[in-house]
């Protein structure tokens, strides 16, 4: 089956395995199924509408609407929904259920899950069990950490994203168990590595990309078990040395240099299609020990999914985004939702099950267009039922849904929160203001989140041996943007120990190129440089690297 995306006009499929999973995903109340129709909305699109919904790194000043203290939020000041700070929001100071109301079955749903969200108020940030970690978000268990999002189980980290069980990390985007490490993305258990990527069991090397257990590498690409290497080429522990010696102290000016001798290198050699590890009869990049899933990115654990992305031990869902730690069961067109079994049309909903169209619930259990729950059973817009109550309310509101075309849909746009530049979306699916707007989603002026610095400019020295403590005084301005940004001590310390040049550029513009680094989180069909048959890859047909089938590439570096 062929349909045409109602929001960007494209082409997609729909198949039989397709329909078989919304039917079997369809959720039954009493004796009646509700069967859930096919999507509207491209993988694409249905993918940036889960983006939309969240905001990892705008963090802003404003007041609790609870005790009216001064706390760090990811709602900027001038949103005029209630918001409270962490330990108000888990107390026992509100009740979410005292927000309750009655259907309107005369108005569609989701304008009813809207007015009712404007009123429950919103916690403040999203983290648990961190230490001396205040400024992070969706963070789980952190301590002395500034700055990580979407990170678990670190120590020491700053200005990362996607990280976990790692330590004394900085800049890094989807790492895992790396320690002593910068400019990381999309690797694993590496150690003492500087600007590397998607690399595993690697240690003390220096610009190197698609390797596997090697040491003292410098420039490498597509390497396994090597050692003393400088662009591929074995120099031996004292050519090693010696391009060592050359390179300190390290300068942007050398690293430059090198990484354009490095881009050379790599155009002349073959690239794998993926990055698929351990797995089986999977598409995607950044797959781990997975089976039997398509268009996945990202994942690890995970068998019978299909357009999910940053999920582990995800099981026969669908259209699932950020869920880890604990991943999914039958799930559907869900962001943030964690360890909710048979769930659909969700964002934040943590635990429980059979939750569908509700927002920011926790540990609840068939509740229908919630918001901000904890603990609750058998609920509607936070309204209390009773089990035969809810059975045969429910259905009738999905018929109430089917009439106004939102049965089956994620959440409306007038239900995000935030500005399409403040969220998630941007990073993967850049859009200017005019043609945000031109889209239908809302925008937050830069002016409004922060002004071009116009003070003095200090310069940043060369090299980190010219820099002094005072360095954490002084307010520096990012080459890129204008704005202004600090060093703080914590962060000084590891570049002193690291030999590391001070960055030019402020955090958000780190992780912009950080993300550019990575291939699209799309896939495409192209024909393999070697064998000339058709594969699934993050490499566009227009791209001019070699590109290889798994078993070619395979064939060709081992």
């Amino acid at each position: 089956m062929q349909r045409s995306c109602t929001h960007c006009s494209a082409s997609f499929g729909i198949s039989k395995d397709d329909l078989q999973f919304y039917d079997d995903i369809s959720p039954v109340f009493g004796d009646k199924k509700c069967a859930i129709p096919p999507p509207t909305l491209c993988p694409a699109c249905r993918f940036q509408r889960r983006l939309l919904m969240r905001n990892d790194r705008h963090l802003y000043h404003r007041k609790s609407s609870l005790s009216g203290k001064q706390i760090i939020s990811i709602y900027a000041p001038e949103k005029e929904f209630p918001v409270y700070d962490q330990d108000e929001w888990w107390s026992d100071r509100w009740d979410p259920k005292a927000y309750g109301r009655d259907i309107d079955f005369s108005k569609p749903f989701y304008d009813q899950v809207q007015e009712l969200r404007l009123t429950v108020p919103r916690i403040s940030l999203l983290t648990t069990g961190v230490e001396n970690s205040y400024y992070t978000n969706h963070a789980l268990f952190l301590k002395n950490c500034y700055l990580v999002f979407g990170g678990g189980h670190d120590e020491d980290c700053m200005f990362s994203n996607y990280i976990s069980f790692s330590k004394d990390t900085l800049d890094g985007l989807c790492l895992y168990s790396c320690e002593r490490c910068y400019e990381g993305v999309s690797s694993q258990r590496c150690y003492e590595c500087l600007w590397f990527m998607n690399c595993r069991d690697c240690t003390s090397c220096l610009m190197i990309e698609d390797c596997e257990s090697c040491k003292n590498c410098i420039g490498c690409f597509g390497l396994h078990r090597k050692e003393y290497c400088i662009l591929n080429n074995f120099v031996g522990k004292e050519g090693f040395e010696k391009m060592q010696r050359e390179l300190l102290p390290l300068t942007h000016g050398k690293i430059d240099a090198l990484r354009e001798r490095f881009d050379a290198l790599k155009a002349t050699l073959p690239h794998r299609s993926a990055h698929t590890y351990a797995s089986e009869n999977c598409t995607g990049d950044a797959v781990y020990n997975s089976k039997n899933s398509f268009d996945c990115f990202d994942v690890t654990d995970c068998e019978d999914c299909k357009h999910i992305a940053f999920t582990p031990k995800g099981i026969r869902s669908q259209d699932a985004t950020f869920t880890s730690p604990d991943g999914v069961d039958h799930n559907y067109f869900v962001g943030s939702t964690v360890g909710a079994p048979r769930s659909a049309f969700t964002f934040m909903v943590w635990y429980g099950s059979d939750v569908y169209c509700s927002i920011e619930c926790h540990h609840c259990q068939n509740c229908f267009g919630c918001a901000g729950l904890r603990n609750a059973k058998h609920c509607i817009l936070n309204k209390q039922y009773t089990k035969e109550q809810y059975d045969e309310l429910v259905p009738k509101i999905i018929e109430q849904m089917k009439k106004f075309g939102e049965w089956g849909e994620f959440f409306p746009l007038d239900l995000c929160p935030y500005g399409y530049n403040e969220t998630n979306a941007v990073d993967y699916f850049p859009l200017t203001k005019e043609q945000a707007l031109a889209h239908g989603f809302s925008w937050r002026d830069e002016s409004d989140q922060q002004e071009t610095y116009l003070g003095p400019k200090p310069e940043i020295p060369e090299t980190i041996t010219d820099v002094g403590d005072d360095i954490c005084t002084k307010i520096l301005v990012c080459e890129a943007t204008g704005r202004p940004f600090k060093i703080i001590p914590q962060e000084l310390k590891f570049y002193r120990s690291m030999g590391l040049p001070l960055p030019k550029r402020c955090f958000d513009e780190r992780h912009k190129d950080r993300i550019l680094r990575r291939n699209p989180r799309k896939l495409w069909a192209r024909d393999c440089a070697k064998c000339k048959e058709e594969m699934q890859t993050t490499y566009s047909p227009e791209k001019p690297q070699i590109v290889y089938c798994e078993r070619c590439y395979l064939e060709t570096v081992y």
